[in-house]
Parts: C-alpha cells; structure tokens; sequence
C-alpha cells in the first residue's frame, strides 16, 4: 500500500472509536514538564482539539508546579512537600495564584482557541468549595499542618454542566475557595479526580514526563499496562510509588469508586499521547482499575 492510502487507511480505520467517543466526558490533569514545554504543549492541545472536534467533552485541570517552585526561590523561599503535598503559608498561597492565573492558564486557552475550540479560563475558586487540610506525617504518628492547603467539599458542577452544553472547554486551577473566601491551594491531581467524579466523567487522564506506573522507575520501559488498587497498595509499601505520584493513584481510586469510568497515566512526551490512547492499539501508559 502507498503511503497515501496507508494514511487514508488510517484515518477510515478510527472511525467506531470517533463514534465511541462522541458525546463521552473527557478529564484531562495537565501538569509536568509537559505543561511548560511547547513542543509537548503543542501536541497536547493539537490533541484535545481533536477529541473536541470529534464530539467529546473536554474538562482541562491544570497545574505548574515547577513555575511555582521556580517563583518561590526567586523570592528566597525553599519548596516543601509533605506526602507529595506542597507546604504553602501566606506568601506561597500568593504565588501560586498569580502563576497559574497569568503564566499558565492563558497559554492553555489561548492554544486552544487556536485550534477553533471554545475554551474559558476558570479560577478554581469560581467551581471548588474547599476545607482546610491536614496530613498525616511522613512517620505516620502524628499530623502536619500544611498551611493554606484544602481538600474539596464541594464541586459547582452546573456551572462546569453549562459552559460543556455550550461546547466551552473549562481550564481550570486548581486553588479553591475556603472558609471566609480564603484561597487554598488544591493539589491538581486530587481537583481533576474530583471533578471527574462530581461530573461523571467517562475519562480521566492524567499527564505527566513518565511512561505510567514503572514497575522499576529506574527502566523508563518497565511500563505497567494495568494495575489494581491491590496493586498499588503494594508498590506503594515498597517504595515504588512515592512522592508526587501519591496523590494520582489516592485520586485514581476514588473516582473510579466514585463512578468514573476509565483512568490512565500517560507520558506528555510523546507526541500526540491522547490520540494514540484513544483510537491506536496496542494502548500506552497505565490504567487503573479497581
């Protein structure tokens, strides 16, 4: 076959998946490297211009972790993470709402109002009701006070119902409105599995610069196709999982309990990751499942 009609073939090949995601709730967690680098961001957008052409819903969660830590050093104050969780007083919470409002959410929007989607920038404020959290200790025997962090109470889902009626992709951050309209800062991973939740979303991805769960993080390419919330439990007590990776598979859980349907990890890296994952086979990063 000719690269024309292979091309051709291709295109006539993802037609039942186009019809399977027609009229489907899509939750997209972008955060990473992925976010800051245009060549990932590019194929990203390109991406869910696509499924949004194609008739899905597309909700985007956005975070910006290294611009925030980035940010802080260059006003003198050192990043701190409890459990994956950023540590964030009056100063940090100030950051983080500037950074993610003005460097990160415009670009987003702005992307995709290139590729002729309808997309709106939301503070997460406007759409998340969120009490004050408090995390256990990373020994286990006690509890931290992580500052102005929250956990979500409440998820305005029709206002996010109304702007999906209208064909509007919501971008939103993940900062919350707390008691006495106090700002807290939301980890995005925990805010998109919420969202998701509340929304019944079909799909919720979230992005990252790693293949999935790595059964050996030190081999990029030991890639677990599947993982079982058994599963998680035991690489999370053997180490595998830690860090920034906990919140996601803590948020994976919930919403698949929850009711949403399908959760993937996959790596923003690779050019045009969503498509590959939604209309190729053999299927790339890792699902969650029950």
């Amino acid at each position: 076959m000719d690269p024309l009609h292979a091309k051709a073939q291709t295109i006539a090949d993802i037609l039942p998946h186009l019809r399977a995601v027609e009229n489907t709730l899509f939750v997209l967690k972008y955060g990473g490297s992925v976010i800051e680098e245009a060549v990932y961001a590019e194929s990203i957008l390109h991406d869910v211009a696509f499924l949004r052409h194609a008739g899905m819903s597309v909700v985007i969660v956005h975070g910006g972790g290294k611009a925030i830590s980035n940010k802080m050093r260059e006003q003198g104050i050192t990043p701190k993470f409890v459990n994956g969780l950023r540590y964030t007083d009056k100063k940090t919470i100030s950051i983080v709402e500037s950074v993610l409002a003005h460097a990160i959410n415009p670009p987003i929007v702005e992307g995709l109002r290139a590729k002729g989607v309808k997309a709106d920038g939301l503070s997460g404020k406007k759409v998340l009701t969120a009490r004050k959290l408090t995390a256990s200790s990373p020994d286990g025997k006690g509890k931290v006070d992580l500052g102005f962090v929250g956990e979500i109470t409440r998820v305005a889902a029709p206002k996010l119902q109304a702007l999906l009626k209208k064909g509007v992709v919501p971008v939103i951050t993940p900062v919350a409105a707390g008691p006495g309209g106090v700002s807290l800062n939301i980890n995005a991973d925990l805010a998109a599995a919420r969202i998701a939740a509340d929304l019944r979303a079909t799909h919720l991805v979230f992005l990252s610069d790693v293949n999935g769960i790595l059964e050996d993080p030190q081999h990029p390419d030991s890639t677990l196709a599947k993982v079982s919330q058994t599963d998680l439990t035991g690489l999370c007590n053997t180490g595998v999982i830690s860090g920034g990776m906990l919140p996601k598979v803590t948020a994976s859980i919930e919403a698949l309990k929850k009711g949403v349907r399908r959760v993937k990890f996959l790596n923003g890296q690779v050019a045009h990751c969503l498509l590959a994952d939604f209309f190729l086979e053999p299927k790339m990063g890792t699902e969650i499942v029950l």
